[in-house]
C-alpha cells in the first residue's frame, strides 16, 4: 500500500544514522496548510564520512630582511621624510644674487627642541634595538628577557623626560594648544595598548624569530581556540602597523606645519601630500616585514581546517535536516546542519569554525587565499608609485623632485619585495588549490 509504503520510509530515515539533509517540496493547499504530495517517499541518506584534513604545501623560504636592517631602513626614512618636509616649508631661494642667505633651508625659523623631540619619538625602537643587541653580548640567553624588561624601563623613563624638557621648552614660544598636538599620539597609544611599554619600541618581538605554530588537529575545539588565538595575535599585529605608520606621518609631516609660524607661506596641496605618501610607503613597508609570507601562511593552513558556513533562507522549500551542529564535530563540504533556528551549509573541504561566528568567518576569507590580500596591496602601491610619477613629471621646483625622487626610490624597493612575495605565494596557492581539487575528484 502506498501509506505503508511511506510510513516504512519514515521510520527508516528516523532510525538511519543520518548526517546530510533531506530536501522534499512541499505544496500548499487553499489553507496554507503544507503536507507532502500523494505517493511521495523520503529517501534514506548515508552517514556522512569524517572529513580528511587538508594538505599542505611545503612553504619555500623566501628572504626576510633582518630586523636591525629593517629598523634602520625605517628610521632613515622617517628622519629624511621629516627633513624634506622642513625643505618644503624653509627652503630658501639662495640662488638670487641679492639673497640675504647662501644656504638652500631657512634654518634659523626652525626650533631646534621641536626636531630634537621628533628625532627622539622617530628613533625610540632603533635605539631599543642596538641596545639590546649590546646587552645581548654582556649577558647569557636565560638573563636576556630580565635584563631587556629593565632596559624598557629604564630608556622609556629616560626618553620621557628628554621628551617633557623638549615639550616644556616648545611651549615659551608656541600656545598651550599646539603643544596638545605633540601628545595626541600617546593619547592613541594608551587606548590601544593600555600601559603595556613593549609595544612602544618593539612593533613585533624582534628577538623572538619564530611566528605562531599552526598544529594540525583533528580536534575542531582545538582548531577554533588555535584561530582565536591566531585572530589576537594578527589584531595586535595591525594595531602596531597602523600607530606606526600614523606616527611616522604625524610626526615627520604634520608637526613640522603644525608648528610654522603663522606669518610663513607654503604649498598646502604638496605639504599635505607629502604626508599622505609617508603614511602610505610606511604602511605597506610595515605590513610586508610584519605580515610576512611565513606568517601569512601559518594563518591559511589554519583557515583551510578552520572552514566556514553559509546560512540558508529556506522559503517555501522546507529542510528536514537532522543535524544539530555540535562543537567537537569535524563536518564535511556541503553538510547541513542546524543551529539555533537556522540551517547552516558547510562551505569548506573541512569545516570547524561555529556558523554565525563573525570574527571565525572573516578570519576564513581574508586567510583562504593570501594572494587576494597581497594583490591588494600590490595595486595600492602601484597606484601610489603612478601618482608620484605624474606629480614628479609635472613638477618644476627643485625641492619637490627631490622629495619626491627620495620617496619614489624608496617605494621601488617596496615594490619588489611585493611583487616577489606576489609571484610565490600566487604560484604555491594556486598548485594547492589545484591539488585539493585532485583529491576531492577521486
Amino acid at each position: 500500500m502506498p501509506g505503508t509504503t511511506r510510513r516504512i520510509n519514515r521510520n527508516n530515515a528516523r532510525t538511519s544514522p543520518i548526517s546530510s539533509p533531506i530536501l522534499s517540496s512541499f505544496s500548499n493547499d487553499s489553507c496554507g496548510q503544507r503536507y507532502a504530495p500523494l505517493g511521495a517517499s523520503v529517501p534514506t541518506v548515508p552517514a556522512l564520512e569524517s572529513p580528511a584534513p587538508p594538505k599542505h604545501f611545503p612553504f619555500p623560504n623566501t628572504p626576510i630582511d633582518n630586523d636591525l636592517f629593517f629598523e634602520s631602513l625605517m628610521w632613515f626614512f622617517a628622519i629624511a621624510t621629516t627633513a624634506l618636509q622642513y625643505l618644503h616649508l624653509y627652503r630658501s631661494v639662495w640662488w638670487l644674487p641679492h639673497s640675504y642667505t647662501r644656504q638652500a633651508v631657512n634654518f634659523y625659523l626652525i626650533d631646534p627642541y621641536l626636531v630634537i623631540f621628533i628625532s627622539l619619538a622617530l628613533s625610540r625602537r632603533l635605539i631599543y634595538m642596538i641596545g639590546c643587541l649590546m646587552l645581548n653580548k654582556l649577558v647569557t640567553e636565560a638573563q636576556q628577557e630580565y635584563v631587556h624588561c629593565y632596559f624598557r624601563f629604564l630608556l622609556f623613563s629616560v626618553m620621557c623626560t628628554i621628551l617633557a624638557v623638549c615639550m616644556y621648552l616648545v611651549m615659551q614660544n608656541h600656545h598651550l594648544e599646539k603643544i596638545l598636538y605633540l601628545c595626541y599620539p600617546f593619547f592613541i597609544y594608551l587606548i590601544l595598548f593600555g600601559f603595556n611599554i613593549h609595544p612602544f619600541f618593539e612593533v613585533v618581538k624582534w628577538n623572538s624569530t619564530r611566528p605562531p605554530l599552526h598544529a594540525c588537529s583533528s580536534n575542531a575545539v582545538d582548531i577554533r581556540k588555535e584561530v582565536e588565538n591566531l585572530i589576537a595575535n594578527f589584531n595586535c599585529r595591525m594595531k602596531e602597523i597602523l600607530f606606526s605608520a600614523v606616527c611616522n606621518a604625524y610626526y615627520g609631516g604634520f608637526i613640522p606645519c603644525c608648528f610654522a609660524q603663522s606669518s610663513l607661506h607654503y604649498d598646502i596641496f604638496w605639504a599635505a601630500q607629502h604626508i599622505l605618501f609617508i603614511f602610505m610607503s610606511g604602511f605597506i613597508s610595515l605590513s610586508i616585514h610584519i605580515l610576512s609570507l611565513r606568517y601569512c601562511d601559518i594563518l591559511h593552513r589554519s583557515a583551510l581546517h578552520l572552514g566556514t558556513w553559509e546560512k540558508l533562507e529556506t522559503g517555501r522549500t522546507m529542510l528536514l535536516v537532522n543535524n544539530i551542529w555540535k562543537e567537537d564535530i569535524m563536518w564535511p563540504y556541503g553538510a547541513l546542519v542546524k543551529f539555533g533556528k537556522d540551517i547552516w551549509r558547510a562551505q569548506g573541504d573541512c569545516n570547524s569554525s561555529q556558523p554565525g561566528n563573525v570574527a571565525l568567518r572573516r578570519f576564513y576569507h581574508v586567510f583562504k587565499n593570501p594572494t587576494t590580500t597581497l594583490g591588494l596591496k600590490l595595486l595600492l602601491l602601484l597606484l601610489t608609485v603612478f601618482c608620484q610619477l605624474v606629480l614628479l613629471i609635472r613638477s618644476r621646483l627643485w625641492y619637490n623632485i627631490i622629495s619626491l625622487t627620495f620617496i619614489l626610490f624608496f617605494n621601488y624597493y617596496i615594490l619588489y619585495k611585493l611583487f616577489r612575495d606576489y609571484l610565490v605565494s600566487h604560484k604555491i596557492y594556486s598548485e594547492e588549490r589545484d591539488l585539493h581539487k585532485k583529491i576531492s575528484m577521486r
